[in-house]
Formats: C-alpha cells, structure tokens, sequence
C-alpha cells in the first residue's frame, strides 16, 4: 500500500527517463547510486545551466505505475517543474519541483500535494537537497542522483527512507515524450 511515506520517497526524485543506467554499479546495488551531504559538508559547485537539457516534457515508469514530468526552461536562477505521478486507480500525488542556482551550487527544492491539493509537507517549508558531487552527466543531489543515459532519456535513483532508516532505493527511468 502506498502511503505518504512511500511516495515522498518514490518521486521527490521522479523526474526519471527510461533505460535503467548503464552504470553496473546501478544495476547490482543501486545504493551505490546515492550520495549524502555529511553535516558540514559543503555542496559542490555547479551552474544551473548545466541541467538545461532536462527542458521539456518527459514520461517515467514508477513501480505502482506512470509519472509525468514537465520542466519549463531557467529564469532568474530556477528551473521550475510539475509532477503527476499516477496508479491504475487515479493521481497517488503532485509535486512542484524546483531547481535553484544557490550560489556556486543548486538545489532541487520540493513540494509534494495529495490528488486532493492538500500539501504533504508543512505549509511554510518544501524539501531541498543540494549537490553533493557531480560526474559528468550524472549528479548526485543528497539522497538522489539523476543519471542522463541518453539524448532523450535519464534515470533518477531515489533513497527511500523512514527519518534516519534507509528503507530502499527507488529506481525511476524517464524518456524525453515526443
């Protein structure tokens, strides 16, 4: 059963193309897909810019079923987006993504909504996880990494977690949707 739990695990990431990475790492233990920032650990550096390519509209395979991710060009610093993640029974959840220029680094900030439009976090905070490394095409956000496997596609590794327990980690392949 889905619960609040579950979801915000499954998709604060989920913005995933299809075609699991080729990474073998990825395909043995994808744990080993995710990096966390240590207390006082800065982020790294990294331009916004950089994730241009996520522009656009783009179709992923969740395991209770499809998500939907639109990602609308930069402005002033965010990259903002929209999630409709989905079951066979109807909408499990929203979210709003952002990605934010924070200085010399970024962010992907989050808010997650029920089908409903009633918020999962509280009303005045979102979720926000900074870069912690970067290699090529891959970054490594705290506790998710977006992986590019192609022109058209990217994989999201997601670590599920219950406050401090690591739960799983969630696998979400994305393609660019034509």
């Amino acid at each position: 059963m889905l619960n609040r739990r579950t979801c915000l695990g499954a998709l604060s990431a989920a913005m995933a193309f299809a075609g699991v990475a080729t990474d073998a790492r990825a395909q043995t233990n994808p744990r080993a897909m995710i990096r966390l920032l240590k207390p006082g650990q800065p982020p790294k550096p990294c331009q916004l810019s950089d994730l241009q390519w996520l522009e656009g509209d783009w179709v992923g395979q969740m395991p209770f079923g499809p998500v939907e991710h639109v990602k609308l060009p930069i402005a002033f610093g965010h990259m903002p987006g929209f999630v409709r993640a989905m079951n066979p029974d109807g909408v499990v959840f929203y979210e709003i993504v952002v990605f934010a220029q924070i200085g010399a680094t970024i962010a992907q900030q989050v808010k997650h909504f029920t089908s409903s439009l009633v918020g999962w976090e509280p009303k005045d905070t979102h979720l926000e996880r900074f870069l912690v490394e970067r290699d090529g095409d891959t970054y490594f956000f705290d506790g998710f990494t977006l992986s590019r496997t192609g022109p058209d596609s990217y994989t999201v590794f997601f670590l599920n977690r219950d406050g401090d327990k690591e739960l799983d980690t969630l696998i979400v392949p994305f393609k660019r949707k034509t």
